[in-house]
C-alpha cells in the first residue's frame, strides 16, 4: 500500500502494535502512542505544505479548517480502514466501529515512516495516499455550519442530539479542544479545533460521515434528500386540500 520496502522493520513492527497488545511478561515490545505522537506531528507539516501550494488565494482560516477536516480523527480512521491497516494491526480491543485505534496506527505509521525514510519520502507517500481516496474539492464543499444542520436532522427525527467538550488543553495560541457528538447517547463523531466552536463543526462532519456510511436517511445522504422531496410534497397536497 506505501510502495515502500522498510529498512527498520522492528519499526514498523511498533507502529502497529497497540498497547493493549503488550503482555505483561514482555515489556521489552514498546506500542506504538510515541511513534502516534510523532506522526501526528508529520501529518499536520505535509498537510500543511499540501495545503499552502494547493490553495495560494486562500487566507489561514480557511487553510485551517481544510486541515483540521484531513486530520479528524475520523477521516483518519476512514483513510486507515480503507488501506486495510487493521490487517496488520496488532490490538487486543474490539474492533467497533467508533474506534480510534485504526487512525492512531496511521499516524504511528507516518512516524515510523519518517525515521525510517526521512521527510520528503515520508511526505510523497502520505500526499499520494490522501489524493488517491480523498478529494479536496469534496472536502472543500462540506456545509461549514454543521452543528445547526445535524441539531435540526436530530430535531425532525426525534433523536437527542448533544455537543459534549471532552478535552481542553494548551494555552493562547496553542490551547485546543476535543469535542464528541453523542445521538441518543452514542458517540458518533469526535472533532478537535483551537475553540470549542471549531472542536464542534470538526465533531458535526465527522458525524455526518460515520452516518453516511450506514444510515440511508442521514443527513446529506441522497436517500435523505429525495424522503425530504417527498415529504415536502405531500405537505404540500395536504395544505391545499
Amino acid at each position: 500500500m506505501l510502495d515502500i520496502t522498510p529498512r527498520d522493520l522492528p519499526l514498523y513492527r511498533q507502529a502497529l502494535r497497540h498497547v493493549s497488545a503488550v503482555v505483561v511478561d514482555r515489556p521489552d515490545l514498546p506500542d506504538n502512542e510515541r511513534l502516534e505522537f510523532l506522526g501526528d506531528a508529520i501529518l499536520d507539516a505535509i498537510i500543511g505544505d499540501l495545503l499552502f501550494s494547493t490553495y495560494p488565494e486562500k487566507g489561514e482560516g480557511f487553510l485551517t479548517r481544510m486541515r483540521s477536516k484531513l486530520v479528524s480523527r475520523s477521516q483518519l480512521n476512514l483513510l486507515a480502514r480503507r488501506i486495510q491497516i487493521e490487517r496488520v494491526l496488532e490490538s487486543n480491543l474490539a474492533r467497533t466501529h467508533e474506534s480510534s485505534v485504526p487512525g492512531n496506527a496511521l499516524e504511528a505509521l507516518i512516524g515510523a515512516l519518517f525515521l525510517d525514510r526521512g521527510f520528503d519520502r515520508t511526505r510523497k507517500v502520505v500526499v499520494r495516499l490522501l489524493l488517491a481516496h480523498f478529494e479536496l474539492s469534496d472536502i472543500e464543499k462540506e456545509d461549514r455550519d454543521g452543528k445547526s444542520r445535524l441539531l435540526e436532522w436530530g430535531q425532525k427525527r426525534r433523536k437527542t442530539v448533544q455537543f459534549m467538550i471532552r478535552e481542553e488543553g494548551g494555552s493562547g495560541r496553542g490551547k485546543h479542544y476535543v469535542a464528541e457528538v453523542l445521538i441518543n447517547g452514542t458517540i458518533r463523531g469526535t472533532g478537535r479545533g483551537t475553540s470549542k466552536k471549531v472542536a464542534e463543526q470538526d465533531a458535526a462532519q465527522s458525524a455526518f460521515r460515520s452516518m453516511r456510511s450506514r444510515d440511508p436517511l442521514a443527513p446529506g445522504s441522497k436517500t435523505d434528500t429525495r424522503t425530504k422531496g417527498k415529504n415536502d410534497a405531500l405537505d404540500h397536497r395536504r395544505r391545499r386540500k
